[in-house]
């Protein structure tokens, strides 16, 4: 019977966010919450009103843009607060992520499951085109984000493009004769202390090959794991699209980018042997949101 530590990435919907962490209270689990610096009224007692059992802590702010390394910076300030005490797994959620689970379920999994990691691959190799986004540098994309047409910002985008086509001539690869055997997957993860701990002490090592790239939240920690010990302890080979994904969570990536739950969808999400859920919209369908609260907190 181990400690679990919830590591959470939000930025909006705090009545979302005050709903998931509710049913992720629990006296066995710890929560730490990272909310973008952009966000402004951060209201850190209402987002906790309903957290009677759990330790809360909120991490110090950066700035988080889509695709720049300050996604998998945030990932690292959350492992190395959790890591600080010491816990049977960590998980990686956003503030757009439910359980499907209760806390007792999910506890009576991990501690029967065995020693492995929850990560997902997308294949058992990556395809070249996705890890070029990290063998080669794009100088700006933690400026630019999701903003890449909007002018001024369309000028660096543009700098990051022809800088490209000059890289591809020079055939320029970061990682080339560094033995080092990529992997790419989903950025959201249940991992153990030790797998948490040695990302932690790779920092450094991180920070030095996946600055300045394209969505290497999706490689970084896959990457780390794929070279390491624990490499064997992957949960189900880690292949993403199996009859169940190695993370745990319900993605619907053929319906949406991905697909945002809806009530109609309700009885398939109780139904599944997953754990986790993404991706819930107050602004899109409330109902979904409210049925699940209702059906767990029963």
């Amino acid at each position: 019977m181990g400690r679990h530590a919830y590591l959470i990435m939000a930025h909006n919907n705090f009545d979302l966010l005050q709903k998931e962490l509710m049913l992720l209270d629990d006296d066995r689990n710890d929560i730490y919450i990272h909310i973008d610096k952009k966000t402004k009224d951060v209201d850190e007692a209402y987002i906790t009103e309903k957290v009677k059992k759990s330790n809360v802590y909120f991490i110090p702010r950066i700035d988080v843009k889509w695709g720049g390394y300050s996604v998998a910076q945030c990932t690292i300030n959350l492992l190395k607060a959790a890591t600080k005490n010491s816990y049977q797994y960590y998980h990686l959620m956003s503030g757009a992520d439910l359980p499907l689970k209760t806390p007792d379920e999910i506890h009576d999994f991990f501690d029967k499951g065995g020693d492995f990691e929850y990560v997902s691959f997308d294949a058992p190799a990556p395809k070249e085109d996705q890890v070029m986004r990290v063998k080669r540098y794009y100088m700006f994309q933690d400026v630019y984000g999701r903003n890449h047409k909007k002018f001024p910002l369309i000028l660096l985008f543009a700098l990051d493009k022809i800088s490209l086509k000059i890289q591809k001539i020079c055939k320029v690869d970061r990682f080339r004769g560094q033995g080092v055997l990529l992997q790419k997957g989903p950025e959201w993860f249940s991992i153990t202390d030790e797998l948490a701990r040695i990302v932690v002490r790779k920092e450094e090592w991180i920070k030095k090959h996946f600055s300045h790239t394209r969505c290497c939240d999706e490689v970084f920690l896959h990457t780390i794991l794929n070279n390491s010990k624990r490499k064997n302890h992957i949960y189900q080979n880690g292949f993403y699209g199996q009859k169940t994904n190695a993370c745990l969570r319900l993605i619907d990536w053929g319906r949406g980018k991905p697909y945002i739950w809806r009530g109609k969808d309700f009885e398939e999400l109780i139904q599944s042997e997953y754990l986790f859920a993404r991706k819930f919209d107050p602004n899109v369908d409330t109902e979904i949101i409210d049925k699940l609260v209702q059906h767990l907190i029963k």
